[in-house]
């Protein structure tokens, strides 16, 4: 009886975390590239994030790749903090990594990965802590908390380990009907563009990208999580459109 009231309370003391899955499809250039997926969970104290990017089309015969990551972290201050991030790809070429990024009060303070970085390419603590600092890995980055009642307003900061950007968005939201699946949806249109901090070389992609209004996400409030997530992403490219567009929202 003892042992059945312990499992009991664990069971029903753990936090229940409302979750949403979001379905995706991802074409570059008007060819479709990757099947992708988010599975959000938060409450109001806790959060978390995985993805799942996998090759389709055209690209799953000619490179195969699957790509996860996972984050979790708290809601402090009506902001996503993030304790830890792990992240993982495979190709069919046999290339591979796994890694994660651990932090502190907001401060990523480990960087690890199998097979490791070159020794050129490991950052120092002062790096990760210069910046990844009040930022979020490069999905998890992509919610906006509940507490904006415009996600326009808000500035992601992405952080890989080893790259840092901003999305900076130019104009206030406007509110815009699209279809996911057979489901019609309201949404918060934001317009802006990519900010590389460092970890970019220069390319015409680069330049591309980073123009005002290059970037436009398509974000939805999702009540039960109270967060905003991308339902559908445009990027203007030089190999043409970046599209990740929602097709299935499941609760």
């Amino acid at each position: 009886m003892k042992y059945i009231q312990v499992v009991f309370l664990l069971i029903f003391s753990w936090p229940l975390l409302a979750e949403t899955r979001i379905d995706y499809y991802v074409n570059l250039g008007g060819i479709k590239i990757a099947d992708a997926n988010f599975i959000i969970k938060s409450d109001k104290k806790n959060w978390s994030l995985q993805t799942e990017v996998e090759a389709a089309g055209i690209v799953d015969v000619l490179v195969k790749f699957i790509s996860t990551t996972e984050s979790k972290g708290i809601i402090s201050n009506n902001k996503l903090v993030p304790e830890l991030y792990k992240f993982s790809y495979l190709t069919g070429r046999g290339s591979s990594r796994k890694g994660s990024i651990i932090y502190k009060d907001n401060i990523p303070i480990r960087l690890s990965a199998e097979p490791n970085y070159d020794d050129s390419e490991i950052p120092s603590l002062e790096f990760l802590e210069e910046y990844g600092s009040n930022g979020n890995d490069p999905y998890s980055a992509l919610l906006v908390h509940g507490s904006y009642s415009d996600p326009c307003k808000f500035i992601a900061q992405g952080f890989d380990g080893l790259r840092s950007f901003k999305t900076i968005f130019v104009r206030s939201a406007k509110e815009e009907k699209i279809k996911i699946g057979e489901q019609e949806v309201i949404t918060s249109k934001c317009i802006g563009y990519f900010d590389p901090i460092v970890g970019y070389k220069e390319s015409e992609f680069l330049d591309e990208i980073s123009k005002p209004g290059s970037v436009r996400y398509w974000f939805k409030y999702f009540d039960a999580l109270d967060l905003w997530a991308p339902v559908k992403v445009i990027i203007d490219t030089p190999l043409g459109g970046f599209v990740l567009k929602g097709t299935a929202l499941k609760n």
